[in-house]
């Protein structure tokens, strides 16, 4: 397998040391998690962004590598018409899954999609909320959960050589996960478990 670590925002990876992936496969990371940069552990590998505010902020920042940023092109910051015909806005989290799966990954192991966890407290969270980029015309809300649940769905589907597995604390993973993302090639893991393997 060759792995990918795709991190999102969630409040549901405060706390976890990411630089303990750094051995075990490439790490992408999304939006702000440049201002988290690790320039001795070269950690994230590789950021991703669509929006234009924090484009801009990357843009005009100076630490995180400019050839190691991603801005998919524009077209691919809006859900596939063969997903959704109405075409909402993506993520950077599944634009992160895409383009890692574009350079061959098969194994992509995601942090942070708390939009995944069935608890109000979570599925909206993001470790950046109220920060600059971060207000609230740019904040998820619980009514882009179904949407962004049906495109991971979509992408689930279409990529069945892909393995994708969703990590949250072990106390989430009790039934309080979204289960019926069709395909065998899901997976759900705890952070207490990925750190026994890492």
């Amino acid at each position: 397998m060759k792995t990918a670590f795709i991190i999102g925002n969630g409040e549901t990876r405060r706390g976890f040391d990411l630089t303990r992936l750094k051995p075990y496969g490439t790490i992408f990371g999304c939006n702000a998690l440049y201002r988290d940069y690790y320039p001795e552990f070269e950690v994230p590998d590789y950021l991703v962004a669509i929006d234009e505010g924090i484009i801009g902020e990357i843009e005009q920042q100076h630490e995180f590598p400019s050839q190691r940023v991603i801005f998919p092109p524009v077209d691919e910051r809006w859900e596939p018409v063969e997903c959704n015909r109405a075409r909402p806005r993506s993520n950077a989290g599944m634009n992160a899954m895409r383009e890692a799966i574009k350079m061959g990954y098969n194994q992509l192991i995601c942090l942070g999609f708390d939009f995944l966890v069935q608890d109000a407290e979570y599925n909206t969270s993001n470790m950046y909320d109220g920060t600059k980029n971060y207000g609230p015309n740019t904040r998820a809300n619980a009514a882009d959960n179904p949407g962004r649940y049906n495109y991971l769905n979509w992408l689930v589907c279409n990529h069945p050589e892909v393995d994708f597995i969703f990590i949250f604390p072990e106390v989430l993973t009790k039934g309080k996960i979204y289960g019926n993302i069709s395909g065998s090639n899901v997976y759900v893991n705890s952070y207490e478990n990925l750190e026994i393997h890492t």
